[in-house]
């Protein structure tokens, strides 16, 4: 986005950007958290006059250093105290706990419990980066079950913490989840749980790329916040619960008219996506029977149908006489996860056969178990990919069917946005797929916001004009 339209963004006037930069890590989400945090504050007219900042220890506990409000910076674990301690004396401000998962769960856990227990009229808002990221990366109260840190170099032992259980363990409080990709769902989110009357909790997913992302296979943030867009969707209408992988907001009993955050006509998925290959052990990809952070040992005592055992074995078979084909040291490069097995069979000069190339989990002739998702052609692992994401983009777009803008089925090395409504219409479209007809209208609006004005721009983002009045108001006329 062009400077000058930002600099009419009147969110900026919350923030101290005379210390900018701040001290946190590129990459790091607690900068995307501040910013989605000031927008929400400007656009509900909160100020220093009626809103406090209450922080603690840990790399979230800057945060209001850098806003323009009143900020608390208290010992660790002791923020919701000091919230409840500011609610209590000046009951009509807006008392805003901004804090990390070990602050809040960890030492602070049991002013947590109590403080949902009074239903304290507060708002948490959780920086979830499942790490102490702030002394180097140790195992957190939100660190999955196997996950490799810094503390714990065999693997997580222990259990993570449900937060969402937690905080729906009252009949009274608020639960929502988001996370940092999800930008405008975050400020939506934040906007609900102040307006709460009683306790919320807003439960972040937030990537620390330097002493958690990189350990557990992601090669930059991008390519964390890219799996929290493939991944993660929004729960239905009226979700009572939030299931891994799926964000929303979870009002008490007295409202599950409001509960969810997606249209009613559209259908919950049945399964959870599966874990990507390479090294990664993360509660945002360990989904399976066993939970989110089930490890492979507690999954793997699941009863298992007939068909998906046979699945299973026809697998095995298939990569064990490909496996066979390797030399020695090749497969133990393989067995080390230097690099996979398509690249192996690349470098051998042998045929890689269709079911490995386009990224499924067996053979094409396997019989797949009713629930069971294959594995997506974009599950890849980040240390041997020089491109993941452009790759998989590829190769979506050739099992599609589809045509880039601009080239053939994954050809382009960078998609390119259209230059008319026309050329962002889709040949598939008048068959009537809805996803396609979804995906046409999107890239017809973005033609028509590029003939736009910055000004008109902005004011469409900001949903102060649709984007046909706009349109009007520049004398265009459309395609």
């Amino acid at each position: 986005m062009p400077e000058a339209p930002m600099a009419e963004m009147t969110y900026k006037d919350r923030l101290k950007l005379d210390l900018f930069p701040t001290i946190w890590c590129p990459g790091c989400g607690i900068g995307t958290i501040m910013m989605q945090l000031a927008m929400t504050l400007d656009e509900m007219g909160l100020d220093e006059r009626n809103t406090v900042i209450v922080t603690g220890i840990g790399c979230t506990g800057r945060m209001g250093g850098y806003l323009k409000h009143e900020a608390v910076y208290t010992l660790h674990g002791r923020t919701l105290p000091v919230a409840e301690a500011i609610k209590t004396v000046k009951p009509e401000v807006n008392v805003i706990v901004v804090a990390g998962d070990g602050d809040t769960a960890s030492i602070g856990g049991n002013h947590l419990i109590h403080t949902i227990r009074r239903n304290a009229p507060v708002t948490v808002l959780c920086n979830n980066n499942e790490i102490y990221g702030l002394t180097g990366g140790q195992t957190g109260p939100t660190t999955p079950t196997g996950t490799k840190t810094l503390s714990s170099p065999g693997g997580n032992p222990n259990t993570p913490i449900n937060l969402q259980g937690l905080v729906r363990s009252s009949p009274h409080a608020l639960y929502a989840k988001t996370t940092v990709y999800h930008q405008l769902h975050m400020r939506n989110v934040i906007r609900e749980a102040i307006d709460w009357p009683g306790f919320s909790f807003v439960d972040i997913t937030s990537q620390c790329i330097e002493n958690n992302g990189r350990r557990i296979g992601f090669a930059s943030a991008n390519e964390m916040l890219t799996f929290y867009r493939k991944t993660y969707k929004r729960a239905p209408k009226d979700a009572e619960t939030l299931n891994a992988f799926e964000i929303g907001v979870v009002y008490p009993a007295m409202h599950p008219a409001r509960n969810g955050h997606r249209a009613a006509d559209e259908q919950r998925s049945p399964a959870l996506p599966n874990q990507p290959a390479g090294p990664m052990a993360s509660a945002t990809e360990s989904p399976g029977e066993g939970g989110p952070t089930a490890p492979e040992a507690a999954t793997a005592t699941v009863e298992r149908t007939d068909d998906e055992k046979a699945r299973r074995r026809a697998e095995s078979k298939a990569r064990a006489s490909l496996m066979a084909q390797l030399s020695p040291e090749v497969k133990t490069r393989v067995a080390k996860r230097e690099i996979t097995l398509p690249q192996a069979l690349a470098e051998a000069g042998l045929e890689i056969p269709e079911w490995l190339r386009s990224g499924a989990s067996a053979p094409a002739d396997a019989p797949v178990a009713p629930g069971v998702v294959e594995r997506s052609s974009s599950g890849t692992d980040p240390r041997s990919d020089a491109k993941p994401q452009l790759d998989a983009q590829k190769a979506e777009a050739a099992a599609e069917g589809r045509d880039l803008v601009g080239g053939q089925p994954g050809g382009d090395t960078q998609p390119v946005a259209p230059r008319t409504a026309e050329d962002a219409r889709p040949a598939s479209v008048s068959s009537g797929d809805p996803k396609e007809a979804k995906r046409a209208e999107a890239q017809r609006r973005l033609a028509l916001m590029q003939r736009l004005p910055s000004e008109l721009k902005l004011r469409v983002a900001k949903r102060e004009i649709s984007i046909e009045d706009a349109m009007r108001e520049a004398g265009i006329e459309p395609e």
